[in-house]
């Protein structure tokens, strides 16, 4: 009996083993390969801007109605704020600020939150399964990109105008030490419909402003004087209306998702109306931002690929190879001592030859 509980241990604890790596493999990781349930992420984009003065178009002092070329900084924050499932609540909002250097460092220029629903395996838009009203009807990839990111095209949202823009599959790169599929999008002119951002943006221009706007709005002289003369009998205010168009190119993890790198141009036009009148006035381009990720941002980007990568191949491969393999070890011991034959004890017994005599003849 003590001579086969021996072996029956190494075949349990080897067949243990054996099913802790399939656990971990078909059962851990997947609820591990979504997006994660803490997310607090910050990135930090550098770049410059074309952009409109608001406050001087609605209260002039003499300053600039354009600004060009103004280096500025955004900083965009996600954040799951919760979380049921395979569904999660997300928070993604940005600011975009003037940057150190410029005469107006650190004033904010326009921001943006958004809530979204999405499924934390796809990263897709999903119907609101919360009682937050702001979660808007969206479709497609909202916050970025699934984990095992496939090499073929997606779905995404293009916000301003409320629609979907498809990102498509461009091949393969290395950027910053990794290897990335890269995406590019680009759409528009499309009419914004966004009530955030149309609330960044004035509603009408003041038609004392429009003779500083003449100039862009590519009018033929007698066109534009005709304008001027009808000034006084035009409503104080003239309606705007605002197209985007945007391009971007994005370097993506494909085992975690991670957007590695980021180059984007957002592009933003106001269309003067002028009751009355058929002009064809040519658009106002009131904001065209160039933006790429900070350093520190990239090499975030990269920790956060290699951590994240790195705890799913543990997972994924690591983990379950090195349980099936000692596990395997230990059912082979197994049963190698289970039907191993004992050895036989040699008994060194003494060797009997019979008992030496003496005999007596009767005389």
């Amino acid at each position: 009996m003590k001579r086969k509980l021996g072996p029956t241990l190494l075949l349990a604890l080897g067949a243990l083993l054996i099913i802790a790596g399939l656990v971990v493999k078909f059962f851990v990781v997947p609820s591990l390969a979504k997006f994660p349930d803490d997310v607090d992420s910050t990135r930090t984009y550098a770049g410059t801007v074309d952009i409109l003065n608001r406050a001087e178009l609605e209260s002039p002092t003499g300053a600039p109605l354009f600004f060009t070329g103004l280096p500025v900084v955004s900083t965009r924050t996600v954040k799951a704020l919760e979380v049921d499932g395979d569904k999660a609540l997300v928070q993604d909002s940005a600011i975009l600020e003037a940057a150190e250097g410029t005469p107006i460092a650190g004033v904010r220029l326009t921001g943006y939150e958004d809530f979204y629903t999405i499924d934390r395996v796809t990263m897709e838009s999903i119907d609101n399964f919360t009682d937050n009203s702001l979660v808007l009807p969206r479709e497609g990839l909202v916050v970025g990109f699934p984990i095992d990111t496939e090499a073929r095209d997606y779905t995404g949202w293009n916000g301003d105008p409320a629609q979907t823009v498809t990102l498509r599959y461009q091949g393969q790169e290395e950027r910053q030490g990794r290897n990335t599929y890269v995406f590019t999008g680009s759409e528009g002119p499309l009419p914004i419909v966004d009530p955030g951002t149309l609330a960044e943006f004035p509603e009408g221009v003041p038609k004392s402003a429009v003779p500083a706007l003449a100039p862009l709005l590519n009018l033929p002289p007698e066109i534009l004087g005709a304008l001027e003369g009808l000034l006084p009998l035009l409503p104080d205010t003239l309606p705007l209306e605002y197209t985007y168009e945007f391009s971007a190119k994005y370097w993506v993890d494909p085992d975690t998702g991670v957007l590695i790198d980021i180059e984007k141009n957002d592009v933003r036009k106001a269309i003067v109306s002028v009751p009355g009148l058929s002009l064809d006035l040519d658009p106002i381009v009131v904001y065209n931002l160039n933006y790429t990720p900070t350093e520190q941002s990239l090499a975030d980007a990269v920790d956060d690929a290699e951590e994240y990568g790195g705890l799913l191949q543990l997972g994924r491969t690591t983990a379950p190879i090195a349980l099936w393999l000692v596990g395997g070890l230990l059912v082979l011991a197994g049963v190698f001592y289970m039907y191993r034959r004992p050895a036989e004890a040699i008994e060194n017994s003494p060797h009997h030859v019979g008992d030496a005599g003496s005999s007596s003849e009767e005389q």
